[in-house]
């Protein structure tokens, strides 16, 4: 009997160790296995600008596509007044050095995006709204930046080149501190604007029978950081943003990612988080298909800051947005 409790003693500890033993190695396996989901779902960013399109200028941002992808626009500046909207051509894998845009050069023009159907492209920039008017001041973030103003403005690309640029109506340009344009696949426009000398937020005007109605506030604004530089899908399903809200580190600038719903927009998702920590700055932008980001930031290519610089990078999407149903 004695023999036959020790022989049970020993299968039943013999057992537990056993249970034990799969019991750590399923769970070791679903770790191992869920970081590598999440490992497999980020990307390493890599540079853009200058980089691939080498340049002589440290600041470049925007990066607006055409619908083939073979022509880019961007706007560069060697810092103060002097900024303006640059493009670059594509020939197999190689970049043209960029020239000034012929609608460019004269004035403070930045932050240049393309309709979806590449017909028009529309940009912030200081240039008087009247033959005899005076640059524009900017009044945000509770300061005034003589000369550094913004409203919207579109220029029309036809088979002849680019047109005249066209000042927006008043609904969207109210003040002199709208910039950061970006436009939906059914010509909605989404921007940033300043009311009061306070924060930027982001609004959305409808398009509706060819006229932009009245501007709404984005549902994910933030009274206390305001949002900035919209980049919006063509079926907006959804949309990246630029914020210093939570959690964002301090004094820090991230990016942010909203998915439409049912309700719509859902909780906004930082990307430094969902993508890898390179990812955060400003000036969002999308490739045509949508499935890569581009962004700008003080890190330059050997991947240290580079003080009062700022480089183009670019990350793929595509993991995320199928993890989200969107973009599809």
């Amino acid at each position: 009997m004695k023999s036959k409790h020790k022989y049970i003693t020993a299968f039943l500890q013999t057992s537990w160790r056993v249970i034990a033993y799969l019991v750590i190695t399923v769970f070791l396996a679903c770790a191992c296995y869920t970081t590598g989901l999440r490992a497999s779902s980020q990307s390493d960013p890599s540079i853009f600008v200058p980089g691939i399109i080498l340049t002589s200028v440290l600041n470049s941002a925007a990066p607006a596509f055409t619908p083939d992808g073979n022509t880019v626009y961007f706007f560069q500046s060697s810092g103060g007044a002097n900024v303006t909207i640059v493009f670059s051509q594509r020939s197999g894998d190689q970049w043209s050095d960029p020239k000034t845009a012929v609608f460019s050069g004269k004035y403070r023009d930045l932050e240049p995006a393309f309709a979806p159907d590449g017909k028009y492209l529309i940009f912030a920039s200081n240039r008087p709204t009247t033959s005899n008017g005076a640059l524009l001041d900017g009044h945000y973030n509770g300061q005034v930046f003589p000369g550094s103003g913004g409203n919207l403005w579109r220029v029309r690309l036809t088979k002849e080149g680019w047109q005249e640029p066209e000042w927006l109506p008043a609904q969207i340009n109210s003040n002199s501190s709208v910039f950061s344009p970006a436009v939906a696949g059914d010509g909605s426009l989404y921007f940033m604007r300043a009311e009061d000398g306070g924060r930027f937020h982001i609004y959305r005007s409808q398009m509706r029978h060819g006229k932009y109605e009245t501007p709404v506030l984005a549902s994910f604004s933030d009274a206390e950081h305001g949002e900035y530089d919209p980049a919006v899908a063509a079926d907006e399903s959804y949309l990246i943003f630029s914020s210093g809200r939570p959690p964002a580190p301090p004094k820090t600038t991230d990016l942010f990612i909203v998915f439409r719903t049912t309700n719509g927009w859902g909780d906004p998702i930082d990307l430094r988080s969902a993508l890898s920590d390179n990812v955060h700055g400003i000036e969002a932008r999308l490739s045509p298909d949508g499935k890569t980001l581009y962004y700008s930031n003080s890190r330059g290519p050997s991947g240290a800051d580079v003080p009062n610089g700022r480089f183009i990078w670019r990350v793929d999407l595509t993991a995320l947005l199928k993890s989200h149903g969107a973009g599809q």
